[in-house]
């Protein structure tokens, strides 16, 4: 399989706060895009399935937070379910996590090599890890020419 051609969305999930990435109608480019609030009545699925349909995505990317041992914790359990979810509002667009690991932790560095201060901080991070995630993935893809990640289904 070669490099798929098609938008992209990236998202690094959290009960608070939802960072979320998009790439250019090609999938070459990476763009930090919003932080959407989670809401624990679902809106934001509402938000996100409006993203992903408005740029036409083929896919979305959304960080899997393991334990740097590699064990899945309630976090991960936490954004396998936030998938799960996601893929009933798009059952057209392939939905998948990929480890995640670390990225919020580069997304700190690198705004702070920038020079933005940690309160400035708190509303980009989320999206900068969102576009890591969403790198890595495409890296991943263009590298060895298979699908990144582990393709969820629709469900509870």
């Amino acid at each position: 399989m070669s490099f798929r051609t098609g938008a992209r969305v990236g998202i690094d999930f959290g009960f608070a706060r939802i960072g979320v990435a998009v790439t250019d109608p090609h999938g070459s480019v990476v763009i930090p895009k919003c932080t959407v609030r989670f809401s624990r009545y679902g809106t934001h699925l509402d938000e996100i399935a409006d993203i992903i349909e408005d740029i036409s995505a083929i896919e979305v990317v959304i960080g899997l937070p393991r334990h740097l041992s590699g064990a899945e914790g309630a976090s991960a359990k936490a954004a396998r379910k936030f998938a799960r979810e996601l893929a009933v509002f798009v059952p057209e667009v392939r939905i998948c996590v990929v480890d995640e690991r670390l990225t919020s932790n580069q997304a700190h560095s690198d705004l702070a090599t920038m020079g933005i201060d940690n309160r400035a901080r708190r509303n980009k991070v989320d999206q900068l890890a969102a576009a890591i995630i969403l790198e890595q993935a495409l890296d991943v893809e263009k590298n060895t020419g298979k699908l990144p990640g582990e393709t969820i289904r629709p469900g509870r």
